[in-house]
């Protein structure tokens, strides 16, 4: 009798085993995605093609896709591309990193992150109407689209991270900021650092003799990390303008010598440098981006995004920038991505460079 209980309760142990060993890897099975594909900026829109064909104005006008990408105004870019599907294909490419449901039937909304491939924007909607879909989309518009750009800002920085470089200089200035290897350092100084790629751009057009054209340019990617004393308790965009002009033309030069202008209502004659400012023209800064985003710690961070041009030179450009205001030892933490790309002839390379800088700046962060 005592052999057949030591028996049943062996059985009973190895059964147990079995089964939290079965559940476990059901577990594993059911959290496995495989990594998502697919270009960055673009939402694949699975439908009905015929009901596609009367919500595509509504999903590409200003209130949702067709909005301007931030710092993207000159000339003006969307925030996403749209791509349509038939529903009939969607198990085939659902692994696609951006996706958008539709469907008729009752109104609802899912929003997912990673729900079949990773990292992954999910967005389920349906609607009884075409308006009730678009009014569903149209109400959670802000939560679509930071959905998706943290599907593509987490999709760049997992490549990033592979090809990161080290970087002492950050560490110095008390900052960890990831900086991909093809980036050089181009300048480093007290409490400023500054890194580099160039980049080659080629478009391709047809004449109308349907020959192909090439056009090259070099595009200039620079990250500038820097920080300064402040003694206010919050930031406003003045504030981060003159901040950030007053180190560029500190440490960035044109390529044109320096010259007399007449500045100022009263037309003080003053020697003027060529260097990298802010756009001052009022009509391109009404446009300009700049949040609070995180507030927590005695830390505050925000985001900007806006147009930068030279005081004397004809170039300019988008860029992006991440704040962080320590409050504690008022002291300001600024990572600036200044991007220059004259050639963008429908390949939205600004933006993909935004999108890009944008994913590199989710790691700017002080050292504790």
């Amino acid at each position: 009798m005592h052999l057949f209980n030591k028996l049943s309760f062996i059985f009973f142990a190895a059964l147990l085993i079995y089964g939290c060993e079965k559940k476990s890897n059901q577990e594993q099975e059911s959290s496995y995605r495989p990594d998502s594909s697919g270009p960055i900026n673009l939402v694949s829109v699975f439908s009905d093609p015929l009901l596609y064909d009367k919500l595509e104005p509504g999903l590409n006008d200003t209130l949702l896709f067709g909005k301007v990408f931030p710092g993207l105004y000159y000339p003006p870019e969307v925030m996403f591309a749209t791509r349509p599907f038939s529903m009939g294909v969607f198990d085939n490419f659902k692994r696609t990193r951006l996706v958008l449901k539709i469907e008729k039937g009752a109104p609802k909304i899912e929003l997912s992150k990673d729900k079949y491939a990773k990292p992954q924007g999910f967005v389920n909607v349906s609607g009884e109407s075409n308006e009730q879909i678009l009014e569903l989309l149209y109400q959670n518009q802000d939560s679509i689209l930071d959905l998706y750009r943290w599907a593509d800002r987490t999709f760049l920085l997992q490549g990033f991270k592979e090809k990161s470089k080290s970087t002492p200089q950050l560490e110095k200035l008390g900052i960890n900021l990831l900086i991909p290897n093809d980036f050089k350092l181009a300048e480093e100084n007290k409490n400023f650092v500054w890194f580099r790629k160039d980049e080659v751009n080629t478009v391709h057009n047809r004449t109308a003799n349907n020959n192909i054209v090439n056009h090259s340019s070099n595009d200039i990617l620079n990250i500038l990390v820097y920080k300064v004393p402040f003694k206010k308790s919050d930031l406003e965009l003045l504030d981060l303008i003159k901040i950030r002009d007053s180190v560029n033309a500190k440490y960035t030069k044109g390529a044109r010598e320096p010259e007399y202008q007449y500045i100022g209502v009263d037309s003080i004659k003053l020697l003027v440098s060529d260097f990298i400012q802010t756009e001052p023209e009022p009509v391109l800064r009404d446009f300009f981006d700049f949040k609070l985003i995180q507030n927590q710690n005695k830390q505050k961070t925000y985001e900007s995004q806006g147009w930068w041009s030279m005081s004397l030179s004809q170039m300019g450009g988008p860029y992006t920038t991440k704040v962080i205001l320590d409050t504690e030892n008022q002291e300001l933490y600024i990572a600036d991505a200044i991007l220059f790309a004259p050639l963008n002839q429908g390949k939205s390379k600004k933006r993909d460079y935004l999108t890009q800088m944008e994913g590199l700046f989710t790691t700017f962060k002080i050292l504790k």
